[in-house]
């Protein structure tokens, strides 16, 4: 009896108890309509346009202008890897001369299986918002083309980032880093520079370089004047009022990196020398391609400049996945702890290892630019998985990584709706309230962007 009445007392006290460890653990639960809410925050934000490659405003309203245009930024990518002849399409596509019936019959037959890609997505999203056309077939491809064509008109570019996509600020990719072109406020869209580097580590031949390096009227003879020929041109590059560098080197070679010996670089260069028009394999030139990488972040250190590198996905067909991984960058970061590097495109399809490695490094950051354009769940799945793994302050969500305003729009739009369902999931779950997950989107969509980048609007 004694023994029945313990039991029913440790029952009636952990009965009791119940309801204080429910608070202990319980999460508030979100009042009704916080989805809409969540929504209507992220599509009020004015957003920061973290990595572009857009042609000049010129460019666009003298180049082709009909349904083709909503086409060339990756999309013509998945319609050759659906089994579209390459050199038909890409010749048919940058023609002025052809008719949109043919352009119409060569595309017609791959883009029913393309449509539903996140490119094709973003196609679709553009062409009714911006164009009223629900969707492109053959009874709508001649009225868009025509849309299209009416819109290319003064104050384009403005109407289309400022206006339509609320961009107050995109960062644009240059190649050409001898004559650029001033963009900082072309169209009164607020662009700023971030110019290429890669020309300048990967080397493979001593008069292939030279070549490379008189485009500045400069000339070396030996390893430490190619230093200060990089030292002169970084130097003047930053007198222009660039905000960053980026390197796409994943496209030509591995991004493991090693720290390298001025004398081992220096053997390599000697050889390069020895043969001035031969080029060496990758194996060969590596330990001089990662002297010269180390010197140019040195730079970057030097003048306070942050970094995109390519990781992940490369654009095009072909290419080798395995040279983006970005845990081959980890040298780098260790070597350079005050230099801010910025993964683009969530890794992908390396989430994990880009979340490891911003959790793990202070100075690193990630830019989900083109993430979304590449799969919406993907990127909806990886934010959810930031948020749980790395500072609120570290994680940017929109670049449109477009070479036109109209696939800027439409990766903004899959932008801001990845960046709600993320938000929207975390919330529903108990995760975050919904306060935080506003704050949190403002971070991601703009506020992160302008401090990481120092941009000044």
């Amino acid at each position: 009896m004694h023994r029945l009445k313990s039991h029913l007392l440790i029952i009636v006290l952990f009965i009791g108890w119940q309801p204080a460890i429910s608070q202990v653990i319980a999460r508030p639960l979100p009042k009704k309509g916080f989805e809409k809410r969540i929504t209507d925050a992220v599509n009020s934000i004015r957003l920061i346009d973290t990595h572009e490659h857009l042609m000049s405003e010129k460019e666009a309203l003298t180049g082709v202008a009909d349904f083709s245009t909503l086409f060339i930024n990756y999309q013509l990518e998945d319609l050759i890897s659906s089994g579209a002849p390459s050199d038909q399409l890409y010749s048919v596509f940058k023609s002025k001369d052809i008719s949109l019936e043919e352009k119409w019959d060569v595309f017609k037959n791959y883009w029913a299986n393309t449509r539903s890609t996140g490119y094709g997505r973003t196609v679709l999203i553009t062409a009714k918002d911006l164009y009223g056309i629900d969707d492109i077939n053959e009874n709508t491809y001649k009225e868009l083309s025509k849309r299209i064509k009416d819109s290319h008109k003064e104050k384009y570019y403005e109407t289309v980032l400022k206006e339509k996509a609320k961009i107050d600020a995109s960062i644009i990719m240059e190649y050409n880093t001898v004559t650029p072109r001033d963009v900082r406020n072309e169209g009164n869209c607020n662009f700023r520079s971030f110019f290429v580097y890669d020309k300048f580590v990967t080397i493979f031949g001593y008069d292939r370089m030279n070549t490379r390096v008189a485009q500045y009227g400069l000339k070396f003879t030996s390893l430490k004047e190619l230093e200060s020929v990089i030292d002169t041109v970084f130097g003047n590059d930053v007198k222009k009022g660039i905000q960053g560098i980026k390197f796409g080197i994943a496209y030509s070679r591995t991004l493991k990196f090693d720290e390298v010996s001025k004398e081992t670089a220096n053997a390599v260069f000697e050889k390069m020398k020895a043969d001035p028009a031969k080029l060496l394999s990758f194996d060969e030139a590596k330990p001089l391609q990662d002297y010269l990488f180390f010197k140019v972040l040195s730079l970057c250190e030097k003048y306070n400049l942050p970094v995109q590198i390519h990781t992940g996905l490369q654009t095009g067909t072909g290419n080798d996945i395995t040279n983006s991984n970005p845990t081959g960058l980890v040298k780098a970061f260790f070597k350079f702890p005050r230099l801010k590097f910025c993964l683009l495109h969530a890794g992908y399809p390396f989430g994990g290892e880009i979340a490891t490695i911003a959790k793990t490094f202070a100075n690193v950051y990630i830019d989900m630019a083109w993430s979304a354009m590449i799969s919406p769940s993907y990127t909806i799945r990886n934010l959810e998985e930031y948020i749980e793994t790395v500072p609120a302050n570290k994680i940017m969500c929109y670049g449109g990584d477009c070479q036109n305003v109209e696939g800027a729009y439409g990766a903004s739009i899959l932008a801001r709706e990845t960046v709600a369902a993320a938000l929207i999931n975390k919330v529903k779950t108990g995760y975050l309230t919904e306060d935080e997950a506003i704050a949190i989107a403002n971070k991601v969509l703009r506020e992160n962007a302008i401090n990481i980048y120092s941009l000044k609007l």
